[in-house]
């Protein structure tokens, strides 16, 4: 159906080359062509509505207008019995109720997972249980597979995993935290019972398909979205293009039984009893983080709330930009129920909290979404036509995700979004801090040592350089100094220190000296070509099987370092449990001589640009001799991927390039631009006029 819609308009586009050429000319023929194709695929989905009649647009996505197009409203959030004696609105001032209950469930996991591992290296077992955490940096579909298979390098269940030595730390890990690409991976393992990503691959991520035109063409798929987004509006609840692009993730990320064509009605809240390992304590607790866009802003300034969204809870430890005060919490469950004073106002709600729009919100980022479509190496004739009206939906404020706000007028005297119906959020990559750091940075969950996997496009050709964890440090230094909000983090070097000192080819601990005692270790483990070029295009909608796996598995050996240094395994294992030892185990002591930043920041500009070359140690590796024995492993695995990797980096570097300009961190989730395509095209939300 898609290609009859198409057809006649490229006939009109190929007109283009008979007709007296001009810059002009050109352009308003484009400008004409586009806006007719875009136009003529909006009629098509009419006219497949009303038993083959037409409809208006306006009546189509009316809220009044009840009949759906087809699909179900399960993604819409309901009304239901209000519950006595709850607290709807708790001061962030310690951890919330079922946070506890759940760190209670998880902690006998802990103990034995955490001293196994310490045996199995020869370390004594610490003086107490440490806390870790996992963060999961934004970068689209390749944050979401390096950082799945950075998880994975963790998981003994992988063989790769456990031969490496790395295998079963997973299972000591409290507190999982996504953002953006990040917060896809974290949604999908929780969702699928903590099972490995390479199986994930096979069973469950339908990448091969594009993310927002399906392979198939059918129009059915934007039908079940219509109707699901209409019927959320019809419950009397803003709706906005997030709530498409998330319907599109859940898709792609969930189980079947929660795609559209089924049950889109998996919420956050329901995690705990739908998931084994989420009932029983036996996998982390996650975290999705978003950010706040305050009322009228388009940038997003690097001081904004950060948003938290648990199985529990929905809220912040921190309310405001200009000036912070303590944040609140509210039981997520019940979000979108009606709330004034911190008490209920009228009725109550469940299923605001889906999973698929929580993963949405995360990455909602829609910034340069013209440029983004630029640079896209997506070819589809209709995100060529789409592009001229994705301004106008930028400009009509419909690129956040709006969230009722249960914390209306409450501690009015001092709360600065007392006044707001609404909370706006927005990908928390926008505030330049790609890495959900500051979750795990909060003094009351008292986090001894992080992972932070870095996936961030932050360079030329798509490889992080730390800018993100610097960020979070400066916007630590600045709060702790102008604000007295104490934000537990280590110092970290700036970008250009980052690339002198190679610690974005390796992972790299901070927080190691003495002055840091009080924050948690941070092991920083950014993407680097391991056995494949894992720096694929943040823009890129859809991967086969195979190179999925590729990408995966590099991501694992971004933190095993694919089996070639002996003693990283116990040194890894030093971070891990360094806060909770007594006294430093001299082992320990020697890791992190070696492993450990050293507080020199070599901000000079690098000579040239960061291109490493896949199957090459990092320097720091091979300049001390310590990955000598291994250094074949790396080799050998480069072969297999080695036909593929080059024309991926090719175009990775001719789209990045452009989006450099979009942002100085370098990385812009691809969400706006694709969402504003998938919008444009099913409901013509922005009038198309020739």
């Amino acid at each position: 159906m898609l290609v009859n819609a198409i057809l006649p308009l490229v006939l009109l586009n190929s007109l283009a080359f008979a007709l007296p050429s001009s810059p002009n000319a050109d352009a308003e023929f484009r400008r004409i062509a586009k806006r007719a194709l875009a136009l003529r695929l909006v009629k098509d989905i009419e006219e497949q509505t009303r038993d083959g009649g037409k409809v208006d647009l306006d009546t189509l996505l009316s809220p009044q207008e009840r009949q759906l197009l087809g699909g179900g409203d399960e993604y819409a959030p309901y009304q239901v019995p209000c519950p006595t004696g709850w607290n709807w609105v708790r001061s962030a001032d310690s951890l919330g109720v079922g946070e506890q209950a759940y760190l209670a469930q998880r902690k006998p996991y802990l103990n034995p997972a955490i001293n196994k591992q310490l045996a199995r290296v020869g370390l004594p077992q610490p003086n107490r249980t440490p806390v870790i955490g996992f963060a999961l940096s934004g970068g689209g579909y390749r944050a979401m597979q390096v950082g799945s298979g950075g998880v994975m390098a963790t998981m003994n269940q992988s063989s790769e995993a456990a031969a490496s030595g790395i295998g079963g730390w997973y299972e000591g890990v409290t507190y999982q935290a996504g953002l953006s690409g990040g917060s896809w991976a974290t949604t999908t393992m929780m969702a699928n019972n903590g099972r490995l990503p390479t199986e994930l691959i096979n069973d469950v991520w339908n990448l091969e398909s594009n993310l927002v035109i399906p392979d198939d063409g059918k129009l059915s798929f934007y039908y079940n979205m219509v109707s699901n987004v209409r019927a959320k509006a019809n419950a009397g609840f803003a709706t906005q293009i997030t709530d498409y692009w998330s319907l599109a993730l859940g898709d792609h990320l969930l189980p079947s039984q929660y795609h559209l064509g089924n049950s889109p009605n998996y919420t956050i809240a329901q995690l705990p009893s739908k998931v084994p390992g989420l009932a029983n304590g036996s996998l982390p607790m996650p975290i999705i983080i978003a950010a706040e866009r305050e009322l009228n802003e388009i940038v997003i300034p690097g001081n904004a709330s950060v948003y938290e969204m648990t199985p529990y809870e929905f809220g912040s430890w921190a309310f405001g930009s200009q000036r912070k005060v303590r944040g609140a919490f509210t039981p997520i469950e019940y979000l979108g129920s009606s709330l004034n004073n911190g008490q209920l106002n009228g009725s109550c709600y469940k299923g605001f909290d889906q999973l698929s729009f929580a993963a949405g919100t995360s990455s909602t980022l829609f910034s340069g979404a013209l440029l983004t479509l630029t640079a896209s190496n997506a070819s589809s004739i209709i995100v060529d036509a789409i592009e001229s009206i994705l301004k106008d939906i930028g400009e009509q404020d419909n690129d956040v995700a709006l969230f009722p706000n249960s914390f209306a007028n409450w501690n009015p005297d001092t709360n600065p979004i007392a006044d707001f119906p609404y909370i706006t959020l927005v990908d928390a990559g926008l505030t330049n801090q790609n890495i959900p750091i500051e979750p795990l940075l909060i003094p009351y969950r008292n986090v001894d040592a992080i992972i932070a996997f870095d996936s961030s496009a932050d360079t030329t050709y798509s490889w992080p350089n730390g800018t993100a964890l610097r960020q979070t440090f400066e916007r630590a230094e600045i709060l702790a100094q102008t604000q007295d909000v104490s934000i537990r983090m280590p110092k970290i070097p700036s970008a250009n220190g980052f690339i002198n000192g190679g610690f974005n080819q390796r992972p790299t601990i901070f927080g190691c000296d003495a002055q840091n005692g009080s924050t948690p270790l941070i092991v920083y483990v950014p993407n680097y070509p391991w056995s494949y070029y894992g720096n694929t295009s943040t823009y890129q909608l859809a991967y086969e099987k195979d190179e999925s796996t590729k990408v995966v598995l590099n991501g694992l050996r971004s933190l095993s370092l694919n089996g070639t240094v002996s003693s990283w395994p116990k040194c890894l294992a030093c971070a891990m449990a360094d806060r909770a030892y007594n006294t430093r185990p001299a082992d320990c002591q020697s890791c992190f001589d070696t492993w450990c930043w050293d507080g020199t920041d070599n901000t000079t500009t690098p000579s040239s640009e960061y291109e490493p070359v896949v199957g090459t140690l990092p320097s720091f590796i091979s300049s001390r001799n310590l990955g000598s024995a291994g250094a074949a492993v790396g080799a050998s695995n480069a072969v297999a991927a080695q036909s593929s990797s080059p024309a991926a980096s090719a175009s990775v570097s001719a789209s990045q390039g452009a989006a450099q300009a979009m942002t100085s961190s370098g990385m812009l989730g691809w969400g706006g631009a694709i969402v504003g395509v998938m919008v444009g095209v099913i409901s013509g939300a922005v009038a198309v006029a020739i």
